[in-house]
């Protein structure tokens, strides 16, 4: 799939959810879309794209900046990419006419598909009902095991791999505080119930 056609998808499904036209069983992967694209925007400033986008979502003039912020993004960070990729998958949703569908992410196999799929299904608690909810979901918690799901979903990678190593380093338990899959492995658990904290779902998987 090229950046543009990914980009595309993604505004199409943000204007479906807009317009309240997406189907109940899609609902919380849409929103969960919506988190991950709206906490990026947010944290790389240039969120005012997506408040012109929502103002007329059906408008291509209020897509088009949108589009091609997302492009950038894709290009200068694959991980957002095959991230977003996997969440567009888990929507159901077709891509704009003329757009190829999104297929999976490159690089991707089976077991990182399953994780993303079953976090972005799962999360409902990361839906954002109002101006409070938007901002909280941009702030960075402190790196301690009382962070909450909802926060540990809506962290920048490194700042998920630095919490869980305080975490597992105030534990003593060097092999998992090295373990290249801690961060799939919590966000996995946190899917199941969004309103644990993080050190809640550490024990639990102990």
């Amino acid at each position: 799939m090229s950046f543009p056609t990914l980009a595309e998808h993604v505004v199409e499904i943000l204007a479906q959810r807009a317009r309240m036209t997406i189907d109940a069983p899609h609902h919380r992967a849409a929103d969960t879309l919506f988190d991950a694209v709206i906490g990026r925007l947010r944290r790389t400033g240039t969120a005012g794209t997506f408040d012109l986008f929502a103002a007329e979502p059906n408008v291509p003039a209020r897509r088009r900046p949108l589009v091609g912020v997302l492009n950038h993004q894709f290009r200068d960070d694959p991980q957002f990419r095959d991230l977003i990729a996997g969440m567009v998958k888990a929507t159901n949703i077709a891509p704009p006419a003329g757009s190829e569908p999104a297929g999976a992410p490159s690089g991707f196999n089976g077991k990182r598909i399953a994780i993303i799929a079953v976090s972005v299904l799962a999360a409902a608690g990361l839906i954002i009902g109002g101006r409070a909810a938007y901002l909280a979901l941009t702030e960075e918690p402190e790196p301690d095991g009382n962070t909450s799901c909802r926060d540990f979903f809506a962290m920048h990678p490194d700042k998920q791999r630095a919490l869980l190593e305080h975490v597992y380093r105030q534990r003593n338990e060097p092999l998992r505080e090295h373990d290249p899959y801690i961060v799939a492995s919590i966000l996995y658990g946190c899917g199941q119930n969004p309103e644990r904290t993080v050190l809640q779902v550490v024990n639990s998987s102990a």
